[in-house]
């Protein structure tokens, strides 16, 4: 690798350090129409290119800037950080008053203190209780749900700030030997920064080396070509904070950090807008519309009854005093009926349910990036995996080396000009690197390269002294579509070219091999079947091959006008066996993945043979699989053939890299071939990254829901296109990450299981949650109608039923939305779209509910006065008392929802929010009715009279135990429609109250708390 530009590295005094260059003129370097028009190159020359800016800045091109002078502080003074620009906090204030924004919760404010004003003036001494008692719980509502909000809002940032770590390779003086890896937000103005395929460049920079750097600035530019790196003609220097590398490597120095740098001077117009709802949320809007659409009805119904009595009430005995009064009362419980109809607390338990499933996630290893990708995750149907570092440790290792026409396992007793020629090429024709911290070893790079430098350790060699002392020449990177890497060394009289990567691709490049007698000699067919053999035993031991080769040309080659004949003629120098273990976990993985009715397809680019060895040791394949069972193993190139590659779907023409890309509308050319070939797929070998994305894309076109895994800049656009996108956070590329939905930061298969397990959870919480919500929704309604024609008003008062509204929504969402889930969830088939999240079982359960509850309700109702000899207000508490913990016992009841789950007590003692949530409930209904009195409309019940109301309560419980043996009857009408529910539907159908209560609590909750982690996809980990 050669200096772009020329010039010798002045050694910086420490004496009289002063940063003479100032902020402006280095960020007017960076302005896009500067460096259109070329105006930034004439800045840089005005500088005096790197090495001007180098003295400067007090920086070294080899050892980076000093950490331990003075001038630390002064240039962080000067140029500044590049701390994270954090977004405006939200405010509990801010958030008090946005829980007040409620149309239905203002019109209550307004009756209450109209209420409150007439009690007054009609009895002093008490007609102002019940508008203050009204007043009093919708603070404590409005209070509950701005708390819960702030509480999510701090949730959400550390989650923020957790997403935001990420390392970067610099040069620092005081350890200038080994590469450093530092935090992206350390970096400095005058750090040398190593760039490689797949980095997202996090500071303005300008390029000091490079190799054939290729960078995609679509994201800072809008432009959609790629842009080549350099000093050459039609290549640009200037690396933009924000774009991404996608091929070559190199060395940078930092100009602009922080707020002066192109991203963050841009912060506001990264943002990402809010995304549409999910699948999840668009059922909900249903069932929000329904049970809304009712309550509205019933609400009207009950006012126009009331009002009826009041103007016979008026009619009879003329207009009283207390006619004002009776007139808002009525007015104020249809109102507050509408408040307990009108589901918000669906939304709010999503909410609560993905954030509580989002912050277990990260505990086991999956940092959720995108928050539908977590309920994805239980529908998904198809899992596509890598196989390095996901299925196996990614802890490469050479075992074996085949050279001079022997295989030496672990001692490598190598001749002494071989071995150099071996250190040679693993020091030289590689980029990975080891750093060691305080005592711990980090590695950057290439899983398999680390395995070569490993090597030259146990040789007794440093690596960095070999490539330190190296002239290299010129480089072409590793890609998947050459698989080779290729490095070209210049000597005193000659180039010599090292050239290393997959078996095949190499081997077809040599026509010689180094010998015995340690000399170059041709390759028969002897030797051919010879080095087949050797491959194939180790690819059936499941290790990795590598092949080295090279050969050496005259100085006056040109190399760089050459590049394609680079591997032409060459010598066979070696091959490396490397073994990467299985991951212990990955086997029992594998069968749960099965044993849910998940397809695990494995895509590597090993050869058939090690694809197959891997396979059948996870379960993929079973142990007597016998290789000839047509479509089970395929090679890429075979597959992308049968498949009939991409196609545009507008016109069928073959797509083009470049609409691969741009995540055009594609389709599989051959998609009957391609449905024939998914019955049996399991393995994928020697395949590419197109060859992954036409997995994707033809799954995708036969509606199942797939998730797949990738590490490398090219697996980006099939982890785009992929439902759910898992990409690693330990081998895995920027820009990779970046397209994921989920970063596995373990980069184990094991982990995804995990993913699975929670996705399905969250429907299993949501379900609990309506089958809970429902049954009061109904009970209430009923009672409220029904009250108002008998009993000529409604048997619960407008503060008994924000009461309840509170258990319903806020308390038992919370209760129910963060059950942990049970691993029997795994023995289900995946969740499909058309499910309705009412089940049958949730209905016969709702049902069995209103009928007890409401026969129960209606006993103590109508029967019990004329039974017992007891107070109106006695009468009405134990009413109050009794509906309240028949709610609080088909809380229990609700944490099971399927029939065959009888115990409904099973894991409850692991749940404190639930028990907490249950019990704090209990207590405040004992104290409400206890010391409510005329606010709360309830009188002190004795021991026998609570215990009563508990004893009925808990019949509740038992119906909802016994019914769990009766069968489930059929529901057709409960199939959902695959149709996306359009919003602009959504909101022409809900009207007046309803709308707004509905829209606008759910919009709350998702752009409060969902958005948050949406915006993670401006953050790389």
């Amino acid at each position: 690798m050669e200096p772009l530009l020329e010039g010798l590295d002045s050694d910086i005094s420490q004496n009289n350090q002063k940063l003479q260059i100032p902020t402006e003129k280095l960020n007017e370097m960076f302005i896009l129409d500067n460096i259109k028009s070329n105006k930034s190159s004439q800045l840089l020359e005005e500088l005096g290119h790197i090495d001007g800016l180098c003295k400067n800045l007090y920086s070294d091109k080899k050892k980076g800037i000093n950490m331990d002078d003075e001038l630390t502080s002064e240039r962080i003074r000067i140029y500044g950080d590049n701390k994270p620009i954090e977004r405006k906090k939200v405010s509990f204030f801010k958030l008090l008053w946005e829980a007040l924004d409620d149309t239905i919760l203002r019109i209550l404010i307004i009756a209450a203190t109209i209420s409150l004003i007439i009690g007054i003036i009609e009895e002093p001494s008490k007609g102002w209780l019940e508008g203050t008692a009204i007043l009093v719980a919708v603070i404590i509502v409005v209070l509950v749900t701005a708390i819960n909000n702030y509480i999510k809002e701090i949730q959400f940032r550390k989650l923020d700030q957790a997403a935001q770590m990420r390392l970067i390779t610099v040069k620092r003086e005081e350890d200038h030997r080994t590469d450093k890896q530092i935090s992206v937000f350390d970096l400095l103005v005058g750090d040398i920064i190593k760039i490689g395929s797949g980095d997202i460049i996090p500071v303005d920079s300008v390029l000091i080396e490079s190799n054939n750097i290729i960078a995609d600035e679509s994201s800072m530019t809008g432009e959609p070509d790629n842009v080549n790196k350099g000093y050459g003609d039609d290549e640009s220097p200037f690396l933009i904070s924000g774009s991404q590398i996608t091929d070559g490597s190199g060395t940078a120095l930092v100009l602009a950090v922080g707020k002066n740098s192109f991203q963050g001077k841009n912060y506001e117009m990264l943002q990402q807008e809010e995304t549409d709802e999910t699948p999840l949320q668009q059922k909900l809007n249903w069932i929000a519309f329904g049970i809304g659409k009712v309550g509205l009805a019933v609400a009207i119904m009950t006012f126009l009854v009331l009002i009826i009595y009041l103007i016979i009430d008026v009619a009879e005995d003329g207009w009283v005093k207390e006619t004002w009064s009776r007139l808002i009362s009525d007015f104020i419980i249809s109102i507050t009926i509408i408040v307990v109809a009108v589901p918000e607390g669906l939304p709010l338990a999503v909410t609560l349910s993905l954030a509580y499933s989002v912050n277990q996630m990260k505990l086991q290893n999956n940092l959720v990036r995108h928050l539908d990708a977590s309920e994805t995750m239980g529908q998904a149907t198809n899992i596509c995996t890598d196989k390095t570092g996901t299925l196996t440790q990614n802890i490469m290792e050479v075992v074996s080396i085949y050279t001079q026409s022997q295989k030496l396992d672990h001692g490598f007793n190598l001749k002494e000009n071989t071995k150099n020629m071996l250190i040679e090429h693993c020091c030289c024709n590689t980029t990975a690197s080891i750093s060691v911290h305080e005592n711990k070893e980090t590695f950057t790079g290439s899983r398999t390269e680390i395995a070569l430098l490993k090597l030259v350790r146990k040789f007794g060699v440093q690596y960095e002294e070999i490539r330190d002392s190296a002239e290299i020449f010129f480089q072409v990177p590793f890609s998947s579509k050459t698989k080779k890497m290729v490095t070209v060394i210049e000597k005193n009289d000659f180039y010599l070219i090292l050239v290393k990567g997959a078996s095949e691709a190499v081997l077809e490049c040599c026509d010689t091999y180094w010998n015995k007698e340690e000399k170059e000699e041709a390759i028969n067919g002897e030797m051919k079947n010879e080095i087949n053999k050797i491959i194939s035993g180790y690819a059936q031991k499941a290790l990795r091959t590598l092949t080295m080769a090279y050969k050496r040309v005259d100085k006056n080659f040109s190399v760089k006008e050459n590049v394609e004949n680079l591997t032409e003629n060459l010598t066979l120098l070696a091959i490396i066996g490397i073994e990467d273990p299985l991951r212990e976990e990955v086997p029992d993985a594998v069968k749960k993945c099965q044993n849910a009715g998940i397809i695990v397809r494995m895509v590597t680019g090993d050869n058939r043979d090690t694809a197959v060895s891997i396979a059948k040791r996870c379960n993929i394949l079973p142990e007597d699989y016998i290789d000839n069972e047509e479509d089970t193993v395929m090679l890429g190139s075979e597959f992308r053939e049968r498949s009939g590659y991409l196609l545009n779907e507008s016109d069928n023409s073959r797509a083009e890299s470049q609409s691969i890309k741009k995540q055009e509308k594609l389709i599989v050319g051959n998609f009957e071939e391609f449905k024939k070939i998914m019955k049996k797929l399991r393995v994928l070998a020697r395949s590419s990254p197109e060859d992954k994305f036409i997995l994707i894309t033809g799954l995708r076109q036969m509606n199942e829901i797939v998730a797949v895994t990738g590490d490398g800049t090219n697996d980006a656009p099939a982890l785009k296109k992929s439902n759910v996108g898992f990409a690693m956070h330990q081998a895995g590329t920027q820009l990779a990450q970046q397209a994921s939905d989920i970063i596995l930061l373990d980069d184990n298969f094991a982990s995804i299981v995990t993913a699975v397990l929670w996705g399905r959870n969250i429907y299993e919480c949501i379900s609990k949650f309506i089958q809970f919500q429902l049954t009061v929704n109904i009970v209430a309604l009923i009672l409220s109608f029904v009250g108002a024609i008998v009993l000529h008003k409604a048997p619960l008062t407008a503060v008994q039923m924000l009461w309840v509204n509170l258990i319903m929504d806020t308390f038992a969402a919370l209760a129910l939305a963060t059950e942990p889930p049970d691993i029997k969830l795994l023995e289900n088939k995946p969740i499909k779209s058309t499910d309705s999240l009412l089940t049958p079982d949730m209905l016969k359960n709702i049902i069995a509910q209103v009928v007890f509850q409401c026969t129960c309700l209606f006993m103590i109702l109508f029967l019990m006065p004329a039974v017992i000899d007891m107070s109106t207000g006695t009468h009405f508490t134990i009413f109050f008392n009794t509906f309240v913990f028949l709610q609080i016992f088909n809380e229990i009841n609700c944490r099971k929802v399927k029939s065959d789950e009888k115990n409904v007590f099973k894991g409850i003692t692991k749940n404190w929010i639930f028990l907490g949530i249950i019990i704090g409930t209990a207590i405040i209904q004992v104290l409400l009715v206890q010391f409510g009195g005329q606010p709360a409309n309830t009188v002190p019940l004795t021991f026998l009279e609570h215990l009563f109301c508990i004893v009925i309560g808990t019949g509740a419980l038992k119906i909802g135990i016994l019914v769990r043996f009766l069968p489930s009857p059929k529901f057709d009408f409960l199939k959902f429609s695959e149709e996306p529910i359009k919003r602009d539907v959504y909101e022409r159908k809900i009207t007046g109250f309803i709308r707004r209560r509905s829209k606008k609590f759910s919009k709350k909750t998702k752009s409060k708390s969902m958005s948050e982690i949406e915006r993670q996809t401006s953050v790389e980990v």
